[in-house]
């Protein structure tokens, strides 16, 4: 029997952001690149499962490789294909990495539209953080004026698609992967808008955070540059366990401050005005200053 994905891929991204079948050139690239790093990242692990792979890690990527071949009109309709030349099979004559690894997306993306969860079983095994980190990233075009549907298909068959829910479902399965909810104060001094990042810096008073974002929140973040703000959102931890790695945003909001006032205005409001007489500086005086000045020098041991 054929491989699914044995006569080819076709990618078909909807929505505002595809409008007479174009498609940015980042957004085109967050999709498909990402669509390579996952397919990797699961061959690494249906590799690493077995006994004798005899294969680098290199030769499983290049087992995995899928190559752009054409662009249709329509939404945005991108054509993938297998290489033309085939990376011979490390684990004897049947093997096929690539569709062995597809399956198991194509599995994993099936089983979390139907139940929001993540995939159970030997297919869960292989979704682990940094494969969810990749499918989270690849939908993260999907919301308001850009993205909302990128459907993966061979023929008139769609294996799965990536719409609000999903994202939405793959973003809750990340936070249960990671560390609970994270709040952190700083400010945020640095921003990359490019869709294919969409991330940014915060500067916090012990050390600096990365932050990523989906595109909803662009606005928010550009607003609020060289400000100080409150981000919240699931932190990956260091090795420590301590300090943040990355923070995947869901809100931030500005923390207001105090507002900076001039020496007129603090005057004002101390009662404070301009001397008018330079005896004003010798204050009022001390009762027994004499006495004073004799305790300190007894104190120090003067005659």
């Amino acid at each position: 029997m054929a491989s699914p994905i044995e006569n080819g891929l076709t990618v078909r991204a909807i929505g505002p952001a595809t409008e007479a079948g174009r498609i940015s050139l980042s957004e085109l690239t967050r999709i498909t690149s990402t669509l390579q790093a996952t397919l990797e990242r699961l061959a690494f692990s249906i590799a690493g499962g077995r006994q004798k792979s005899g294969r680098r890690p290199q030769e499983i990527a290049d087992a995995v490789r899928l190559d752009f071949t054409g662009f249709q009109h329509g939404s945005a309709v991108l054509e993938l294909q297998r290489p033309i030349e085939r990376v011979q099979p490390f684990d004897g004559p049947s093997d096929d990495l690539l569709s062995e690894s597809f399956n198991v997306l194509t599995a994993g993306m099936n089983e979390i539209q139907q139940t929001g969860t993540h995939p159970s079983g030997d297919i869960g095994r292989h979704f682990n953080r940094t494969v969810l980190n990749g499918l989270v990233s690849l939908c993260a075009g999907i919301g308001r004026g850009n993205l909302t549907r990128i459907e993966f298909s061979s023929g008139n068959h769609i294996h799965f698609a990536f719409d609000a829910e999903t994202q939405f479902s793959l973003r809750r399965i990340r936070r249960s992967t990671v560390a609970a909810d994270t709040i952190i104060t700083g400010r945020l001094h640095m921003g990359d808008f490019d869709p294919m990042s969409l991330r940014c810096r915060i500067d916090t008073n012990l050390n600096s955070v990365w932050c990523d974002f989906d595109i909803d929140l662009k606005d928010a973040v550009f607003e609020r540059l060289d400000q100080l703000v409150e981000a919240r959102g699931t932190a990956e931890l260091d090795a420590d366990g301590v300090g943040v790695r990355v923070l995947h945003l869901t809100s931030i909001s500005t923390v207001e401050t105090a507002d900076a006032k001039s020496l007129d205005d603090l005057a004002k409001e101390q009662n404070v005005s301009p001397l008018s007489d330079v005896g004003q500086l010798r204050g009022e005086p001390v009762e027994d200053f004499d006495l004073f000045l004799q305790a300190i020098r007894t104190a120090r041991g003067d005659e």
